[in-house]
């Protein structure tokens, strides 16, 4: 089978079975950290909002997934294993650890959880884009690192915090633009409270297109394992000089495409959701072209 060898899908097999596990120990850690039972806020409370916010910690887990499995098998099959889920629950720890960095300082004033767990749509959408965001940044930086096992584990922890601050000046740049193109002079964390779910929907993919974006910086800064503090100079100025072009075409883009719409006043003040999911979208292109454009 194209040079499928019976060690290959042992460790194939392995890694199946690992990642299997990693995606119910997901449901077990969402249950823990929420204070909740899954099952009765998906199955009996019919909580839409929460499921979603479960959704986006598989999508996030998986995207991570994709990153640990791009490089070359270990040279045991246990090494292969504890590497798969060592990796795997790091991957998770920095899932979790991003977005509540990114909930509790871009968003402090609007609680996502207590939220989510009113059954806050928008909320859970803003939550989705947070975790979907981080988990590919910390998947650029497991692609951008090409030292293998768990030596590179430090530098790519480096990138992922980098990646995470970078981030955060996105969502400040977000709250900001919407604080002074918003007509009513409420905040975005109150349009969040009021569940405008036109808000959510365009905030999510403008996250998740700026976090597809900074990716770029993989093929654009070298990584050097000689000189690593230099390499991550170098991914860090990559990854600003990519979000700045991605928003920079993200304001040509939307506005040719949308011309003579008055974007803000359609999703801010009339919760125009089809005009939220174009924005959206938009943003969701940009930030894919560009990463395989200029990405690894």
């Amino acid at each position: 089978m194209n040079g499928l060898t019976l060690w290959t899908a042992q460790a194939l097999a392995i890694d199946f079975i690992v990642i299997i596990a990693l995606f119910v120990s997901l449901k077990l850690i969402k249950g823990w950290v929420s204070n909740l039972h899954a099952n009765d806020e998906i199955t009996k409370r019919d909580n839409f909002a929460f499921g979603l916010s479960f959704a986006a910690g598989l999508a996030g887990l998986a995207i991570v997934l994709t990153g640990i499995t791009s490089g070359n098998f270990a040279d045991t099959l246990l090494e292969e294993a504890m590497q798969m889920g060592g990796y795997g629950l790091v991957g998770i720890a920095l899932i979790k650890l991003g977005h509540f960095f990114q909930d509790k300082v871009a968003l402090r004033k609007v609680d996502l959880h207590f939220e989510i767990v009113k059954g806050n749509v928008t909320a859970a959408l803003i939550e989705f884009g947070h975790i979907v965001t981080v988990a590919i940044l910390i998947r650029s930086a497991l692609i951008w690192v090409l030292t293998e096992g768990w030596h590179g584990l430090p530098i790519v922890i480096a990138a992922f915090i980098i990646g995470n601050i970078i981030m955060l000046l996105v969502s400040q740049y977000r709250v900001q633009l919407f604080k002074r193109t918003n007509k009513n002079g409420d905040c975005l964390q109150q349009a969040i409270k009021d569940n405008n779910l036109a808000v959510g929907v365009r905030y999510a993919g403008f996250l998740i297109g700026s976090g597809l974006a900074i990716t770029a910086a993989t093929g654009l800064a070298p990584y050097n394992a000689e000189n690593i503090n230099m390499s991550l100079v170098y991914w860090a100025g990559a990854a600003i000089f990519s979000l700045v072009m991605f928003i920079i075409l993200h304001l040509i883009t939307i506005k040719i495409i949308l011309s003579g719409t008055d974007i803000s006043d359609e999703v801010n003040r009339q919760k125009n959701v089809g005009v939220a999911a174009i924005s959206a979208t938009t943003s969701f292109a940009i930030g894919l072209t560009m990463a395989t454009l200029l990405g690894n």
